[in-house]
């Protein structure tokens, strides 16, 4: 019998049981969480109460009810859990730890970058005792944050020295790495293109626009979409580089996916790269756009079923004309949940799903991610319909009764980007 051990519940995790399920695997969920705050464990065949880092004990665990595969969701720490339980107990794992190195370190992924002559954001050096001299070489504005962290976790934009100093030590409370990024601040339109890969064959198959809502802080992207006007110029310019990066770092199966900006110089620069999931979740409307299933790939890699060459997707040439998005709903401040409301409702409109992060009852920041609203569309406009009325419907409500939900409605904006990719094709 096949037996699937998750990781965990986080994002995606629940959709890979699901397909597990659908494919006649025995599901078992694991950590140290109760089933209604792992709700993945709600769906699965069983379920242990054996947190994700106790690997000594899930070995043990494992062996003695023969787990086939072992996966996890979006998450980083389980996907690192996940690596190692897997080499204990000989079984795949499309991700490995020396691949993921330069997801983790920033600094590293840089390096590799300028070695394949793609552009990186220039750096800074800076000494613990912020010398004169380093200081005084700085161009500002400039971006400062941590190798080891995601999600803009300790990213902080400084427009003087003192601004500098303050988002270093920042950093240095934060992360469990002596290196600190301090680099020239770039200025444009991000994007993050998405690659499938088998046996070393890597294509790029979705360039994802990331879109703020105007007025939020620079990365705090709400929109996530295919709705884009430059896959030409990508391709042509930055995206041989990027494939040429992800042979040198060792991805040889699974996905990944990597950060761009095109600078106020016309130029795309290299931000970051991904050997996992995206927790911002588009891959969830790619297979009604053009086919492509990223819960079956892995889970069905991690079965021992290969991906090959030709299973592989085209790669993208133009815009799509359908179009979709994951759409992040970040909180406006900090509060604990009384209410979320609108799933139901929302969830009954054609090609809209939603998965949710925090639920009733628990505490959250400012600028974190509440949920994730997965849209799918024929066209922009259709895909602008769509999320006009999930920002209608749904509502996180706080102690206060204070709806907590930035919403996207920046709909001309999207609409011109997705006209311009269509005069394109």
């Amino acid at each position: 019998m096949e037996k699937l051990l998750m990781l965990g519940t986080s994002l995606a995790s629940e959709e890979i049981v699901k397909y597990a399920k659908s494919q006649g695997v025995y599901t078992i969920v694991t950590d140290y969480l109760e089933p209604e705050k792992s709700t993945a464990k709600l769906i699965s065949d069983e379920y242990w109460m054996i947190s994700t880092g106790e690997l000594d004990v899930l070995e043990k665990k494992c062996r003695e009810e023969n787990i086939t595969s072992v996966m996890c969701g979006c998450s980083e720490f389980n996907l690192e859990m996940t690596m190692e339980l897997c080499k204990r107990l000989g079984l795949r794992s499309y991700c490995t730890p020396e691949a993921w190195h330069y997801s983790k370190d920033k600094s590293d992924f840089k390096k590799i970058c300028k070695k394949a002559g793609a552009s990186v954001a220039t750096d800074y050096y800076i000494s613990d005792g912020f010398a004169e001299d380093e200081l005084n070489l700085i161009v500002f504005p400039v971006v400062v944050k941590p190798v080891d962290l995601s999600g803009n976790r300790g990213v902080s934009f400084c427009y003087n020295k003192e601004q500098l100093i303050e988002a270093y030590e920042y950093v240095k409370r934060l992360s469990k790495n002596p290196k600190i990024i301090v680099e020239r601040m770039l200025h444009g339109r991000e994007w993050y293109s998405y690659y499938a890969i088998a046996q070393g064959e890597i294509r790029q198959i979705a360039l994802n626009a990331m879109e703020k809502q105007p007025g939020e802080l620079k990365n705090l992207y709400s929109f996530t979409t295919t709705v884009t006007d430059n896959i030409e110029k990508f391709n042509r310019e930055i995206n041989p580089a990027i494939k040429k990066i992800l042979k040198a770092v060792g991805c040889r199966e699974g996905i990944a996916w990597v950060q761009v900006m095109l600078d106020a110089d016309d130029k795309f620069y290299i931000i970051e790269m991904g050997y996992r999931l995206p927790g911002d979740m588009p891959f969830i409307v790619y297979p009604d756009i053009f086919g492509f299933d990223s819960i079956k790939w892995l889970t069905d890699y991690a079965r021992g079923i290969n991906n090959t060459i030709d299973m592989l997707p085209d790669e993208q040439e133009h815009a799509y004309k359908s179009c979709g998005c994951g759409y992040t709903l970040w909180s406006n401040k900090a509060g604990k949940i009384t209410s979320i409301n609108g799933i139901n409702e929302i969830t009954k409109i054609l090609g809209v799903s939603y998965y949710p992060i925090y639920r009733v009852g628990e505490e959250f920041t400012k600028h974190i991610q509440l949920g994730v609203v997965g849209v799918y569309a024929d066209n922009c406009d259709e895909l602008c319909e769509k999320i006009a009325q999930v920002n209608n419907t749904i509502s996180v409500l706080n102690e206060e009764g204070e709806d907590v939900i930035i919403r996207y409605t920046n709909f001309e904006y999207l609409k011109e980007n997705y006209r311009r990719g269509m005069e394109r094709r």
